[in-house]
């Protein structure tokens, strides 16, 4: 799964113009849940890879945990530190970390490691910082996704992807790089983004066809059609 075709600066290029005009954020549930899994006890410390607009971030300085925060876009970077004041936050390559060994008690890397250059390197990074006794949250794209596979059947067009590096891989195919670099799967869980009628921050309504087919999706997907997986890991 390595893409020699893209360098690093090219992906921090990417990534600055994004965040320059916008931001990468998932429903705050999200983020809420992903804390609640990590069951986490305040004062330990936690590591955001990969950590964009530090959404993450935020839910977990309010949780009372010590943060650190890494993305290779300093755009993203800036709007971090905006959003979660309280964190560590660092502009880096998830490939590279600036951390020592067994650093931290918690890992989240939130839909990022798909886009890496090289994302065996960045799991075994993730391992690396993790503390023996700590416990990391991995999510990832499945390349069978309900809505996807509606795509394909009813037009005959396939996943339509935005990002500089992309990629898509089976729940078991990802269980099985994250377990070739080291880490152990403990659980897995589906993720299908949350159903949102209206555009956040405003009362401005969604498309209703819209929000009706992300909660047929979210609620009715077969768990090996979700949308994600979530891995939860030990060393």
């Amino acid at each position: 799964m390595t893409n020699q075709t893209i360098g690093k600066e090219e992906l921090r290029r990417f990534y600055n113009d994004v965040y320059s005009k916008g931001d990468i954020r998932d429903n705050e549930k999200l983020y809420k849940w992903v804390i609640k899994l990590l069951r986490v006890q305040k004062e330990k410390k936690l590591l955001d890879i990969a950590c964009g607009g530090g959404w993450l971030l935020k839910a977990a300085e309010e949780s009372g945990l010590k943060t650190s925060g890494l993305d290779i876009s300093e755009e993203a970077v800036k709007r971090a530190k905006m959003n979660a004041p309280h964190s560590e936050i660092l502009s880096g390559d998830g490939q590279d970390l600036h951390w020592q060994d067994n650093h931290f008690d918690y890992v989240t890397c939130l839909g990022s490691l798909e886009h890496y250059i090289n994302p065996e390197i960045g799991a075994k990074e993730i391992r690396r910082v993790l503390a023996t006794e700590g416990t990391a949250i991995v999510m990832l794209p499945n390349s069978f996704q309900l809505e996807e596979i509606f795509k394909v059947l009813f037009t005959g067009e396939g996943s339509t992807q935005w990002q500089i590096v992309e990629r898509l891989a089976t729940k078991k195919e990802w269980k099985n790089l994250l377990e070739k670099c080291g880490l152990t799967v403990t659980k897995i869980f589906r993720y299908n983004k949350y159903p949102e009628f209206f555009v956040p921050g405003t009362y401005k309504i969604k498309s209703i066809r819209k929000f009706l087919i992300a909660s047929s999706i979210r609620y009715l997907s077969p768990f090996n059609f979700a949308q994600h997986f979530v891995y939860v890991c030990k060393k």
